[in-house]
């Protein structure tokens, strides 16, 4: 902290970083507060040439980079709500039904040689642990395979979830699915008690059936009885649905006709999220990968059209956009897990497989790697699987501070520590060649530039994140 008079000053710098991005200094503090500068207001920033009551030092004293005995209070709320996964306890808990599928798409992650569903002994004590969490809210996420493969589990934990949670918590119940396998009984049954369904749809038909395939003899695509799911769904009146797509080479240059079929489909969300390299996609990377510049430059394009679309009238949004936003503009804590620092993965999520095994999220999971295992459902307590030195390993290697305390993006940033010890066999992170990291440092520079330069940006931006 830097006083403008260590004997008679009422006011202090917050330590911070800086950077350069093209014409504009972002600054930002240890505590999330921020500000844009130009280049002779950043000199005096430096310098510490900023008068009291100048306009210089009431916007930076605004934005809570400099601390008065007027705004600390409001700083420290600030930091709290911005970084509330550092004060609570684990809150989703990914429940792998099966890894049973009934399709094989070219990029899955999941696929195990020898697939098996999970019993209802593993159910019961894997939400026994959920339950034991501290949390006032949680979440319990079916995903597979198709979990739908394994419909008695997801009855099982439906029904049981709601009766031994009582009214000890907040919770919720997702499902997620191809959607191939819903039919009137389940869907009346998930209505019911208030699931929220998510359907993976990768776009228009010649997207999606590219990568999601019945099989790999025979590859027919999954896009009409995806959609047919799609519209029982709707025809039943079901409230809670949302759709996912996952973008492969194939998607790079039809980011408009993906958006177009989120919209004409009724969607205001769309999660444009790059494919990992595991599991069945790592042998069709070649078909299907793309290198960090080529998603940037499909994600850049993306968020321009969506904006475009907004400007016209048209109301979507980009789910990382808001994620990024909902730190940046309205200093709370979406929760989302590799942009935590320390990482969630184990903190806010755990993920539990078939077996009964636990992984602190659900590409350590995916990978299957003993070095992120946090124990067994069977065996272990939730206590014990919180203790585990494998989820202080992960915590400490996904710390920002260490291998990235010079970015000004540190405050709300993470970083990967299980794709980072994948794809450079080491957990000790080389992070500035981080594919994902290198993605996100990119999304949070579009995000900037647009605050700056784009009014009509900016107030879309908030109007996302629901300020004004």
């Amino acid at each position: 902290m830097k006083l403008k008079d260590k004997k008679t000053a009422q006011w202090a710098v917050l330590p911070y970083n800086a950077s350069r991005k093209k014409d504009f200094y972002i600054v930002s503090t240890t505590l999330g507060s921020w500000s844009i500068l130009y280049d002779e207001d950043f000199k005096n920033f430096q310098r510490l040439k900023i008068s009291e009551g100048s306009n210089l030092f009431n916007r930076l004293k605004k934005n809570g980079v400099i601390i008065t005995q007027d705004n600390i209070s409001k700083v420290l709320d600030d930091y709290r709500n911005t970084n509330s996964h550092l004060f609570t306890d684990a809150s989703l808990f990914i429940v792998v039904v099966t890894n049973k599928c009934n399709l094989k798409c070219r990029y899955c992650q999941t696929h195990v040689e020898k697939p098996q569903d999970m019993s209802l002994e593993v159910a019961r004590r894997s939400l026994d642990i959920a339950l034991a969490s501290r949390n006032k809210t949680g979440t319990i996420e079916f995903q597979g395979g198709e979990p739908l493969l394994n419909w008695p589990v997801i009855e099982y934990l439906t029904e049981h979830s709601k009766k031994f949670n009582g009214d000890t918590k907040t919770l919720h119940v997702n499902l997620v699915t191809n959607g191939l396998l819903l039919d009137n009984r389940k869907i009346n049954f998930l209505k019911k008690h208030n699931v929220s369904i998510c359907v993976s749809l990768d776009g228009p038909k010649n997207i999606h059936d590219k990568n999601r395939v019945m099989n790999n003899l025979h590859p027919k695509g999954s896009y009409n009885g995806t959609v047919k799911a799609l519209k029982l769904l709707k025809s039943k009146k079901y409230k809670h649905i949302n759709m996912l797509p996952t973008i492969t080479r194939h998607s790079l240059r039809y980011y408009k006709e993906i958006i177009d079929e989120y919209v004409n489909r009724g969607e205001n969300t769309i999660a444009l999220r790059p494919v990992n390299r595991l599991g069945i996609a790592k042998g069709n990377w070649n078909e299907l990968g793309y290198t960090p510049d080529e998603f940037k430059g499909f994600w850049s394009k993306s968020m321009d059209y969506i904006l475009k679309l907004n400007k016209r009238g048209t109301y979507v949004k980009e789910r990382m956009a808001c994620v990024m936003l909902e730190k940046i503009l309205r200093k709370t804590d979406p929760g989302y897990v590799d942009l935590s620092s320390p990482c969630g993965a184990g903190r806010s999520t755990l993920a539990f497989d078939p077996s009964g095994d636990v992984y602190p999220c659900d590409e350590a999971r995916m990978l299957g790697d003993d070095i992120f295992k946090l124990g067994n459902v069977l065996k272990d307590s939730y206590s014990q699987l919180m203790s585990s030195p494998n989820l202080f390993y992960t915590c400490q290697s996904s710390m920002l501070d260490i291998w990235d305390y010079a970015s000004a993006y540190k405050p709300w940033s993470g970083t990967c520590p299980v794709l980072n010890y994948y794809y450079q066999q080491t957990p000790v992170a080389k992070i500035h060649t981080s594919p994902l990291y290198n993605i996100i440092n990119f999304q949070f520079d579009y995000i900037f530039d647009k605050i700056d330069k784009d009014k009509a940006a900016e107030a879309t931006f908030k109007k996302w994140v629901g300020i004004g």
